[in-house]
Formats: structure tokens, sequence, C-alpha cells
């Protein structure tokens, strides 16, 4: 399981620490295996109503093959799916990353835009995993609640999320436009770029606007993972009545 490729053609994907797997479970995730310590017997208890193995592993063996540095005691296998770009593309609310590396990053970016009911999440190539074990506890699991689809081709998903009717945005901290003053669309997509480059020019000029976050003095940027979650507050405020 911890090769990727395996886990792709499988459609599988870890599961690290009771938060994460408490909130898999309660959205419907299909799991398949649970492996947890002794001492964290109650995780099973917590998810017992799931058809899934269950497994009681001794905590050396289980601490070993668990991804994280500081591992919880409790190791979950799911089956998931993603799905096609044009059925994202008929959603309201999505967002795009583009080669941000960091999974914890990512991770973090999924939350918010879980908290900010968005609806799906895409990435491209050079982006961090979105199912990594990494990548799913930063979510806290909230991954599961989202659409996904990875490793698209930027270009041409951006062409139809348009032509399905997505005003697009895409973070810059030089960006033309604040975010105080973007209109609210009914399909909206906010698209974010890599940490230390932000989005290419080719994305630009698939945007409607580069918009950015009015920052006090001192400050050159925010971290990718606090501006799209400011952008995505944002962006779910509703239209003024005309």
């Amino acid at each position: 399981m911890r090769d990727r490729r395996y886990r792709d053609v499988e459609g599988l994907v870890v599961i690290e620490g009771p938060r994460p797997l408490r909130t898999a479970f309660e959205i419907g995730v299909d799991l398949q295996e649970v492996f947890y310590r002794p001492d964290q017997e109650q995780i099973s208890v917590s998810v017992e109503a799931a058809d899934a193995n269950f497994y009681e592993v001794d905590a050396e063996t289980l601490d070993e093959i668990a991804d994280s540095s500081s591992p919880q005691g409790v190791l979950a296998i799911a089956k998931v799916e993603e799905t096609a770009v044009d059925d994202i593309a008929a959603m309201q609310r999505v967002v795009v990353i583009d080669s941000v590396q960091d999974p914890g990053n990512v991770g973090a970016i999924v939350r918010t835009a879980a908290a900010a009911q968005f609806d799906a999440v895409i990435t491209a190539p050079g982006t961090a995993d979105l199912w990594s074990p990494r990548a799913i506890r930063a979510s806290a699991g909230t991954l599961f609640a989202l659409n996904v689809a990875r490793r698209v081709d930027l270009g041409s998903t951006l062409d139809l999320l348009r032509e399905a009717g997505h005003v697009i945005f895409a973070t810059d901290s030089d960006g033309s436009v604040s975010i105080n003053d973007i209109d609210v669309a009914e399909r909206m997509t906010l698209m974010l770029g890599s940490e230390a480059h932000g989005v290419s020019k080719a994305v630009g000029a698939r945007t409607d606007a580069m918009i950015r976050v009015p920052m006090g003095p001192f400050v050159e940027s925010l971290n990718v993972a606090v501006a799209a979650g400011i952008v995505m507050y944002r962006m779910q405020q509703e239209a003024p009545d005309e």
C-alpha cells in the first residue's frame, strides 16, 4: 500500500489516525480493512457499523508500516472513486490546484473547501497526491466529502469549466482585482498555483481575473492554503439584492 501506483490501479487509499477515519466513516466511505493497536481498541467500536474487516495489530508492527512520523495507532484501507471532469463542470463551486507540492497545504485547502461548501477539487500534474495519507490527514478526512479529479490536463479542464458557465478566478499577490470587488456568480472556480511561482501565464490567460487579498504593510504574500480559505469564503457570499 506504500506504492501509489498500486493504490491508484486498485482505487484504494490509506487513512491514518482516529479522526480522519471517523470522518470518513461518517461520510460513508467504503472501508475495507481497519488495523489498530491494542491501545486504540475503541476505534473499532466507533466505526463498528462499517462493513470492514478489523484486525488488532501489535504496536511495533503498526507503527512501522504507518506513513506518519507520529503514528496514532490506527490505519484503514478504503475504496474510493473519482469523478469525471464533465460532471464536476456542472457543479457550482470548484477549486483547482496546480503544482502545490506540499501535501499538508493541499490537505488544508481541501479542508477549507469542504467547510466553505465547495463541491469538488481538481489537481493538475505536479501537485501533491490528494489521496496520499498525509494529504488525507491534513484534510482531517474531509476530502471524502468532495468530488475529486486528479492529474487532469489543465488547459482543457479550464476550457470545459468555462464552457459550463464557470467564472474562473486565480489568486495572485499582484492581482488587479481585490477580493472585495468580485461578483458572486452561480458557478465559480478558484485556481491556485504553486507556493513559489503562482499560476503560469498560460493558466492566467484562461482566467476571468487575477485576484488579490488586501494585506497590510510588510506582508508580501500569504500561505497558499490561507489565501485559498479567504477567497473561498468570499466566493460563498450571496450576491447583493438588486
